[in-house]
């Protein structure tokens, strides 16, 4: 959550609020340069939490559609991983291209070694600066698999937002 404080003098002061419960403050000025950490369709609403990333340009998640999907899809550049449990993919089907790496299993592939993450995915573990597009059943998971990424300072991320049920309502 982020909570905005404003006072009758500048500069003001923004409360983070993690999930850990942690709470930081941070020093605005006129001066402060915007960061954009969420790119969403306009007529969406996301939750923006701001993050660290030590001077680095910090990563933008960037919702994508169907078209778009198959857009990459046809142009065989980007990595997509769904994040669906197996289960669910054995009772509904797999998008084109994709590999699997469970929502609850993907903190320990990206963290893992290179050679372990090919042996356990049967593909290269990622570039940092490698598109990965993301998806899940509705697009909630696959976010929430976006925003853990690039708080390990992956920087092209796509978040399909339609899911499994888009792509097959789109057949």
């Amino acid at each position: 959550m982020l909570k905005i404080l404003r006072s009758q003098c500048s500069p003001f002061i923004v409360q983070m609020h993690y999930l850990s419960g942690k709470v930081v403050n941070k020093q605005f000025t006129k001066n402060t340069k915007p960061i954009l950490l969420y790119k969403a369709k306009s007529n969406s609403c996301s939750l923006i939490q701001n993050r660290s990333f030590a001077g680095t340009s910090p990563p933008v998640i960037t919702d994508i559609n169907y078209e778009k999907l198959k857009d990459f899809i046809n142009q065989n550049d980007v990595l997509i991983i769904d994040v669906r449990t197996k289960e669910e993919l054995a009772a509904t089907g797999v998008l084109p291209n994709s590999h699997n790496i469970p929502l609850d299993e993907l903190n320990t592939a990206f963290e893992s070694a290179p050679e372990k993450f090919l042996e356990n995915y049967n593909i290269p573990k990622p570039d940092k600066d490698q598109k990965i597009v993301f998806s899940c059943a509705k697009g909630i998971r696959s976010l929430k698999a976006c925003r853990y990424v690039a708080d390990l300072g992956y920087k092209n991320l796509f978040n399909y937002t339609e899911g499994w049920f888009g792509w097959e309502s789109h057949k």
